[in-house]
């Protein structure tokens, strides 16, 4: 009976991170505050593992989800490199654009990897803060998307957005909701400014998956549950496509102020509980 309740869990787990993966208030944040709620829902040596195997699920859901797109900017970009077609150009340097932002973060995960610095920002009062202002930042975008109709992406998006980037490494804050505040701030439409952001997340994803895997082949699989591995891959890759699609037909109807409501209010609730230690065990 505790066997099947620990894989529930682990399929719970992988649920709730398919459906706030590709959703803007912050997947990180979200684990952190069931963490904290729940206790350790899932042994320490085994949520690195857990984590690399539920990303890789909402990455392949992701990649489905822009199936139609990236396979033109992959062949657009080929026919441009070694076909010389010009018409073709517009697409490959949308291919350069997306490399040059992936670059900041993926410099500065790095470090933080290297100086183990996340636990010094994945403590709960840091996810209660972070995630108020992605909250804000949420509204910000509703606000201002009206007043932003181009669609092309540029190069100053490109480092504006990647630079953004850097920030979502906070846990609670929302890395599709900061990079896209970025690009609307730059005139750049919402629809345009939430593709390149998610294009952002492919590179940046495959990159956490090589050197979580390295880690993996250098420490064991440690003592997590291969059922509920399982479980939890697939609870992930259904959930961040069922959460992809309901995401944009929520942001087509101009409803993205409510995952905005929605930050403010779990931030609040969590700083209230932190703050009068109504649960004295969050860290």
């Amino acid at each position: 009976m505790s066997e099947i309740i620990e894989i529930l869990k682990y399929i719970a787990l992988g649920l709730i991170q398919g459906l706030t993966e590709p959703l803007p208030i912050s997947s990180s944040g979200h684990m952190i505050i069931l963490d904290a709620l729940f206790g350790e829902v899932i042994a320490k040596d085994a949520m690195n593992n857990f984590q690399i195997i539920v990303n890789f699920a909402s990455l392949l859901a992701i990649i489905y989800y822009y199936r139609k797109f990236l396979l033109e900017l992959v062949k657009d970009s080929f026919l441009y490199i070694f076909k010389k077609e010009l018409n073709k150009k517009n697409n490959f340097i949308y291919v350069l654009y997306v490399i040059i932002a992936t670059i900041p973060a993926g410099i500065v995960g790095i470090i933080i990897k290297l100086f183990d610095l996340d636990k010094y920002i994945s403590n709960i009062t840091v996810t209660g803060i972070c995630l108020f202002v992605t909250g804000l930042l949420l509204l910000y975008i509703h606000n201002i998307s009206k007043y932003a109709n181009r669609e092309e992406v540029t190069l100053k998006d490109s480092l504006t957005m990647g630079c953004a980037q850097v920030i979502g490494l906070l846990r609670g804050i929302s890395r599709s909701g900061v990079t896209t505040s970025f690009g609307v701030n730059n005139k750049l439409s919402l629809m345009s400014a939430l593709r390149f952001s998610f294009m952002m997340y492919i590179p940046a994803s495959l990159g956490a998956l090589v050197i979580g895997g390295y880690d993996i082949l250098k420490t064991g699989i440690g003592s997590g549950n291969i059922i509920g591995y399982i479980g939890a891959f697939f609870a992930s890759l259904f959930a961040t496509y069922f959460a992809i699609n309901l995401f944009f037909n929520l942001v087509k109807n101009k409803n993205l102020k409510y995952f905005g409501y929605y930050c403010l209010s779990v931030a609040t609730i969590i700083l209230v509980l932190k703050i009068f230690e109504v649960l004295w065990w969050l860290e």
